[in-house]
């Protein structure tokens, strides 16, 4: 199965010099930077870009990050061995999003094969690696992952991380036993359930006996997986 679609984006990324013009009165428009995502990840950084500017910038390969620090932190893609099939070296990074409740930002990492997610910490440097894109609780102290890449993907479907302090951590993993599944994220009900669909792979998201809904509820310090007696 083909990569998730973030190197296309990735790749027809424009190429921005510096930052943009900053959006930074009282009266602005709706975040995008904010909604942490995949979907047109060059438009998402080209937001982050205006909304952000001063803390990230892009000048041609290199996206840079200014920590709460001082400190910059710099990613660097490699567009020459991707060109000629480096399959070590080539990787393009795109910056998905910033969390502002957590002072997160997540970085995008395309491979040659299959791609990645870091988060970076603002306030602290520390950083975390994942196989998908975070969905975070509104008050940025949880979020859940997703991995439908059954060819380059991790051995987890979901997983659940934390941020507290600025430190970042993932506390719980789940793959399926009854074979792969396309998981989708629907939303927080609260920071204890996520609301899911899930699909057999490569089913065309046709629903097994027509109900595709599933939660993540916490117990304790673990999490089940459990069919929906929700009210949706």
């Amino acid at each position: 199965m083909p990569c998730r679609g973030l190197i296309l984006s990735l790749l027809a990324l424009p190429l921005l010099s510096g930052g943009v013009a900053a959006q930074t009165g009282a009266a602005t428009a709706p975040s995008v930077c904010s909604k942490i995502g995949e979907d047109g990840a060059g438009e998402r950084e080209a937001a982050c870009l205006r909304e952000l500017r001063g803390r990230v910038s892009r000048t041609g390969e290199v996206l840079s990050i200014r920590l709460e620090t001082g400190q910059l932190k710099t990613y660097r893609n490699d567009q020459k061995s991707c060109d000629n099939d480096d399959a070590q070296h080539c990787i393009h990074h795109v910056l998905l999003g910033y969390h502002p409740e957590s002072r997160v930002y997540a970085i995008g990492m395309s491979y040659y094969e299959g791609s990645s997610v870091q988060l970076l910490s603002a306030r602290t440097g520390a950083t975390l690696g994942m196989r998908g894109v975070p969905h975070f609780t509104p008050d940025g102290t949880r979020f859940v992952v997703i991995d439908n890449d059954y060819a380059y993907g991790g051995e987890d479907d979901l997983a659940i991380g934390s941020f507290a302090n600025g430190e970042l951590s993932m506390d719980w993993h789940y793959r399926s036993e009854n074979g792969p599944r396309e998981w989708r994220f629907e939303r927080w009900t609260d920071n204890d359930h996520v609301a899911l669909q899930v699909f057999p792979a490569d089913s065309g998201k046709k629903c097994p006996l027509d109900d595709c809904k599933a939660f993540l509820v916490r117990f304790g310090s673990s999490w089940m997986v459990r069919p929906s007696p929700l009210p949706w």
